[in-house]
């Protein structure tokens, strides 16, 4: 299952990087494609929101019955002031991905795959900035660097970004030098891009 997610996601971010333009706002509706582009050929459900109630590690996410009108918050108090994702520092850039990320997370509308379609939301945003993506490698899915990875989605309930714009700004900067290591390496006479 792990490999065929992955496949899919991988489909799912090629295709919806053909789609994206650089003065898209992301509304609920898109949210929802990206999640049924993603998991739409393993789960009849994908792209709909979950009508169970879910908690993880002691962690009680939004009530099925609130998920509706939370992604209608979502929409207006957080994709509307942070998308389109624009150009700008490092930072800045990192902040936005990072209250984008936490508020999806925390409402976790769908009963598979939020964290990896927050990432693939995440990853466009930071195309639609000019960056070359994000390299969310270092995280993994377990271990300590996903335990702060967890911490800072929790730092989020009281409106605590730095924690989750730290991860941003990582994984933008493990993107960005690819990108360019990918540009030197492509640069000399006989090596290949790989």
């Amino acid at each position: 299952m792990e490999d065929a997610e992955l496949a899919a996601f991988m489909r799912a971010e090629g295709e919806l990087v053909r789609r994206l333009t650089a003065g898209h706002r992301f509304v609920l509706n898109d949210i929802n494609l990206i999640h049924k582009k993603f998991l739409g050929n393993i789960y009849s459900w994908a792209g709909t929101y979950r009508d169970v109630n879910l908690s993880k590690g002691g962690f009680v996410f939004a009530s099925a019955m609130a998920i509706p009108q939370l992604m209608k918050e979502f929409e207006r108090r957080v994709l509307r002031k942070h998308t389109p994702c624009r150009e700008g520092a490092v930072d800045e850039i990192a902040e936005r991905l990072a209250i984008v990320h936490v508020e999806f997370l925390l409402i976790h509308p769908y009963r598979e795959g939020n964290g990896r379609t927050a990432r693939l939301l995440a990853t466009l945003m930071a195309y639609q900035a000019g960056m070359p993506g994000l390299d969310f490698g270092f995280i993994g899915s377990r271990g300590r660097e996903f335990d702060r990875y967890v911490s800072a989605i929790h730092a989020g309930v009281k409106e605590n970004y730095r924690p989750m714009a730290a991860i941003m700004k990582r994984a933008l900067s493990r993107a960005l030098r690819k990108a360019r290591e990918i540009s030197w390496q492509s640069s000399l006479p006989g090596l290949s891009r790989s």
